[in-house]
């Protein structure tokens, strides 16, 4: 019964959801990372350019405060899809990795990285992905990027939601909490670096965020 309930655990543990069923893949320093979309009603419109704006918004190496990993990250729809509608069936993205460097996680085979998901990953499943973090690296979020861009879509053609997030707090700083009851627009959150749509909170989170890297500490994020 032991084996057999951690045989399943193992299985899904990359899946989420029932109706919109989202399966993310890839490690930090593989061929590419990505996810499959089940759920997805057929008739949809849906191109890659549909996608393309989330995935660019995460992109790594856009400012100084994260980091300098250099990716485009652009994505490409292999299935599900035909004519730029959807079939209602699995619908597979594929973002490839480009500045792929396992080489520069050489001295992590031994020593698992402080403040990561090494040796947690380790001491649960006996073997874990050395470089950059594998699966517990923030290259995963793109699958669920891609995938949540997919389900905005249906979501605001269907019964006309908008989403809209931003960073609350970085360490100790916190935006205030009256920002929920504005009428905050994406263009205003991207207005900054850090993405916080409350102009003084923001420059204090930059400041903080580069306090630490000038100490080669780090205070959260990927």
């Amino acid at each position: 019964r032991t084996h057999r309930w951690r045989l399943n655990n193992h299985l899904s543990m990359s899946t989420f959801g029932r109706n919109f069923r989202v399966t993310t893949f890839g490690e930090s320093h593989c061929k590419g990372v990505g996810c499959i979309v089940d759920g997805v009603p057929p008739r949809m419109k849906l191109t890659a350019a549909d996608i393309q704006p989330q995935l660019t918004r995460r992109r790594p190496g856009q400012s100084h405060l994260t980091t300098p990993r250099n990716e485009k990250d652009q994505v490409t729809i292999y299935s599900g899809t035909e004519g730029g509608y959807t079939l209602g069936t699995p619908i597979m993205c594929l973002v490839h990795n480009k500045d792929q460097r396992p080489g520069d996680y050489k001295e992590m085979d031994d020593v698992p990285r402080p403040s990561h998901a090494d040796y947690t990953y380790q001491v649960k499943y006996g073997i874990r992905a050395s470089s950059g973090g594998g699966r517990s690296s923030s290259r995963e979020t793109i699958g669920r990027v891609a995938a949540g861009a997919i389900a905005e879509k249906w979501l605001k053609e269907t019964y006309g939601t908008e989403i809209v997030s931003w960073v609350s707090a970085v360490y100790d700083i916190e935006a205030p909490k009256d920002l929920e009851t504005k009428k905050i627009t994406r263009e205003m959150v991207d207005a900054n670096l850090v993405r916080c749509p409350d102009e003084e909170c923001a420059k204090k989170m930059q400041a903080r965020i580069e306090a630490a890297k000038e100490k080669k500490d780090s205070i959260g994020g990927g």
